[in-house]
């Protein structure tokens, strides 16, 4: 019995050895899954983590760009507004909304010098949530001010005049309506389950760590490695993720630095451009004009082409054919009435490569084409006046001596028909041609300085006979400014306007009134002569001031052309048209004086 004692009790250990290294090797395993695992969750942990850090750097570059746009569009806004306000003499009772941007919440305010509220405008606030107060201090106006105030762009600047003088001073208060990054929806769907996951892999970490009976200070056995081994792994990957973190955070800080300064930079450039700039889309929309555009349109950004373009429709056919054709598109010399004024444009259209929108260019040249109008006049009438002074000379040399055969004959015949008649026509031709010969010669100006009032006052008086004869009655302005000129010539050019619309109201009209206004300009003054007949035809006005063309029977058609001369002689400009109401107008312009001092 006990040969076999000794072998069976070795094959017992043998087999307790084995059980022993099978654990052994099923707890390493065990304890090198749980080790992965705990290193997924944590890597998880960290992409999450990430995920809400670029979410709430997105929402915060998104805020910063909102504000800055809207700080744009507010001052833009508000620049419009002074600019009506200023070419104004006075503060008025009334603002326009719809110079308000239409992509803000904005309400705007005048104030006069003392504070007081003088008038408001809101643009989609119907709720009224920005409030304009009802005082200011005065002292707030005297430089322009910025600051948010609960969200909101408020602004003040003043409102001065030309000679430095303060009306009062303009609250403006803008709000962004954009659509914002982080909304409930994106938040359930995005943000939350974010969250939801980075709480759950810090409780199953926690839960795991606990189980395994393990703490975050280093394991001093070699059951404690794997542990070891996980913390160190999920420190290495934040480590590493915060120097992605920290260096996405310095490209996305230069790259907002570099998009703020770049939409800076486009902002100034397209403001600075004199021409009027417009950006139109394929859905006939203007998206983009500057300030030159909405000051020569009188639009805002964000109507319809029908709408911006409605005064000049050749440069919305324009438009829109480039936007069909996708090809530059260019005319010249659309002339247009704008505000009551008449315009002369230059237009170029270009589609925009990659976007469905052209750009529009829009130069004002009224006063080159007015420029080029009186070059060409004065070129025109300098050689007509060469070439027909001599003749005209030659006829009044043959006129002389026909005028004196004409006395011989009424000598010998005093009461012969014949020689009366011919006498009356020699001094007929003879004033055609001493008027021709005025007309042709170069005009040689005695210039100084011209009270235009006394002018007209003289031109009036002279007048009076004929006046009263066909009682017509004058109604001239109470002052007029000192012009530039030849008071002479001035005179001359002033009594064939009022005597021309004297002979124009004919005999059964019941309104029977010639009127002078006046308009004061940059550096000049604009005569208008009005009369209270039945205007010109349109046949008619493009010959006014051609030599000889005339619709009356005894006229000779030298006198408007006579005052066009003198006009252009003395730099000015002259322009008729029929008024809507009946009766002609005619427009003439000159240079005020400037003194020597001034």
């Amino acid at each position: 019995m006990m040969i076999h004692t000794a072998p069976r009790r070795s094959l017992a250990r043998d087999r307790a050895g084995d059980c022993r290294r099978a654990r052994l090797r099923v707890g390493r395993r065990i304890r090198s899954g749980q080790a992965l695992a705990v290193a997924l969750v944590a890597l998880l942990t960290g992409v999450c983590l990430i995920g809400l850090w670029m979410t709430y750097a997105l929402r915060n570059a998104y805020e910063r760009e909102a504000q800055h746009r809207t700080q744009t569009e507010a001052r833009l806004a508000a620049q419009l507004i002074m600019a009506d306000v200023l070419a104004q003499a006075e503060l008025p009772t009334q603002l326009a909304a719809d110079r308000l941007p239409p992509n803000l919440t904005a309400a705007v305010a005048l104030y006069d010098h003392a504070g007081r509220r003088h008038a408001m405008a809101s643009r989609n606030d119907p709720t009224g949530e920005l409030t304009l107060p009802e005082r200011l201090d005065a002292g707030s106006f005297r430089q322009e001010t910025g600051v948010y105030v609960q969200e909101a762009w408020v602004m003040t600047l003043p409102l001065q005049k030309d000679d430095g003088k303060l009306m009062g001073g303009l609250y403006l208060s803008a709000r962004h309506r954009g659509a914002r990054l982080s909304t409930a929806l994106t938040r359930l769907g995005y943000e939350l389950p974010l969250w939801l996951a980075v709480t759950a892999s810090g409780l199953w970490l926690m839960h795991a760590l606990l189980r395994t009976g393990t703490s975050l200070r280093p394991a001093r056995d070699a059951r404690a490695a794997p542990v070891e081994f996980v913390l160190e792994s999920y420190q290495e990957v934040i480590d590493r993720l915060q120097s992605t973190g920290r260096e996405l955070e310095r490209l996305r800080s230069d790259a907002e630095h570099r998009a703020v300064a770049q939409a800076e930079f486009s902002d100034r450039l397209i403001a600075s451009i004199p021409d009027a700039l417009i950006v139109a889309s394929a859905d006939g929309t203007v998206v983009l004009a500057n300030l030159a555009a909405q000051t020569l349109f009188g639009r805002s950004p964000g109507v319809p082409l029908d709408v911006f373009f409605a005064d000049v429709p050749a440069l919305r056919d324009l438009v829109v054919n480039s936007l069909q054709s996708s090809q530059v598109c260019r005319q010249s010399d659309i002339t247009a009435t704008i505000g009551g004024h008449e315009r002369t444009l230059d237009a170029s259209v270009s589609p925009i490569p990659g976007a469905a929108s052209v750009l529009c260019l829009v130069a004002n040249i009224t006063e080159l084409a007015a420029l080029r109008a009186t070059a060409h006049a004065k070129e025109t009438m300098t050689n007509v006046g060469e070439m027909a002074a001599g003749i005209a000379h030659e006829f009044k040399n043959s006129l002389a001596t026909m005028d004196g055969y004409a006395r011989l004959l009424a000598q010998d015949a005093p009461d012969s028909p014949a020689a009366s008649a011919l006498r009356d026509e020699v001094r007929h031709l003879t004033q055609v041609v001493s008027e021709f010969l005025t007309f042709a010669r170069p005009l040689r100006l005695a210039a100084g300085p011209v009270d235009l009032m006394s002018v007209v006052e003289e031109v009036a008086q002279a007048l009076e006979p004929e006046s009263t004869r066909r009682d017509v009655t004058l109604v001239l302005p109470s002052a007029l400014p000192t012009v530039a000129g030849d008071a002479a010539l001035l005179r001359r050019a002033l009594e064939n306007l009022l005597r021309n619309a004297l002979e124009a109201i004919p005999e059964d009209a019941t309104v029977r009134e010639v009127r002078i206004r006046t308009e004061i300009g940059q550096g000049e003054v604009t005569l208008l002569v009005e009369d209270s007949g039945r205007g010109f035809p349109p046949e008619v006005a493009s010959n006014l001031f051609v030599p000889f063309f005339t619709t009356k029977k005894q006229g000779h058609g030298l006198g408007l052309a006579i005052v066009r001369k003198i006009v252009v002689g003395h730099n000015g400009r002259i322009e008729a048209r029929n008024l809507p109401g009946g009766g002609a107008q005619f427009r003439v312009s000159l240079p005020l004086y400037l003194s020597a001092e001034a």
